[in-house]
C-alpha cells in the first residue's frame, strides 16, 4: 500500500497500471484510468494522457562547449546571456532568437580562464555578473563589453 497525503484526497492504495512501458494512464482494463481507491468515497479519478505541450521553436548554437548557464535580462526580457564550458558568455537579443535570426548573437564575452558556471543580469542595467570554475566572479559593462569589477576569494569554483 501507497499512502498520499494532501489538503484534499487521503489515498490508500494505488492499483497497479500494468507491466508495460506505455505511461499515458492506460490501466489494465485499456479504459484510461488509473483506479485510486478514495478511503472516504471509493471512487475512481481519471488520469489524464499525457501530450507534449511544447514545441521546440529554436536552437541557438553558437558554444563550442557545454551551455552551463542562462540568464534573462530581467529589466525588459530583451537579452539573454549563456555560459558555457568554452569560456566564454554569449549575449543573445531575445526577440531575434526566437525567429531563429542568424543576428540573434550580439556579442561574445572573454575573460573566464575556466567554465562559466552562473549568470545573473543586474538590475542597474547594463552590468552582467558571471562566475565560473576559475574562482572568480566577474561584473560585466555591456556597453563597453569589458570586467569592471573582480570578485576575489574563493577557494574553489563558483
Amino acid at each position: 500500500n501507497i499512502v498520499v497525503n494532501s489538503s484534499s484526497i487521503r489515498m490508500d492504495s494505488i492499483v497497479k497500471v500494468s507491466d508495460s512501458n506505455n505511461y499515458g494512464g492506460n490501466s489494465s482494463s485499456g479504459n484510461g484510468i488509473l483506479n485510486l481507491k478514495n478511503r472516504s468515497k471509493g471512487g475512481v479519478v481519471p488520469v489524464p494522457k499525457w501530450h507534449n505541450p511544447w514545441q521546440l521553436g529554436t536552437v541557438l548554437s553558437s558554444h563550442l562547449g557545454w551551455v552551463r548557464c542562462l540568464a534573462i535580462d530581467g529589466t525588459n526580457n530583451e537579452l539573454l546571456a549563456t555560459g558555457s564550458a568554452d569560456r566564454t558568455i554569449k549575449i543573445f537579443n531575445v526577440a531575434e532568437a526566437c525567429v531563429g535570426d542568424e543576428a540573434a548573437l550580439k556579442l561574445t564575452l572573454t575573460g573566464h580562464v575556466s567554465a562559466v558556471r552562473g549568470l545573473k543580469f543586474s538590475t542597474q542595467f547594463p552590468y552582467l555578473f558571471s562566475c565560473g570554475e576559475d574562482k572568480a566572479v566577474k561584473c560585466w559593462d555591456l556597453e563597453t563589453n569589458q570586467v569592471v569589477r573582480h570578485y576575489h576569494g574563493h577557494l574553489s569554483g563558483v
